[in-house]
């Protein structure tokens, strides 16, 4: 992924994942991304673990 990529899906992260997942506890959240990567297996290995991670750093830096 390139930088200006990289910022991109940050951002889309931000703006579409975490609003939801604010009202969400970590096992829900890791269920639906085990669920997704079930479904869908073209995705690259380690993506959910890194997608779980940007949405907890989201997550937890809205409340400081």
């Amino acid at each position: 992924m390139t930088l200006e990529e990289e910022k991109e899906f940050r951002q889309k992260i931000q703006d579409t994942i975490v609003p939801i997942a604010i009202n969400m506890t970590e096992d829900q959240i890791r269920s639906i991304i085990l669920s997704v990567e079930k479904t869908n297996p073209n995705l690259p290995e380690g993506f959910g673990a890194m997608l779980f991670e940007k949405i907890m750093i989201h997550k937890y830096n809205k409340f400081k």
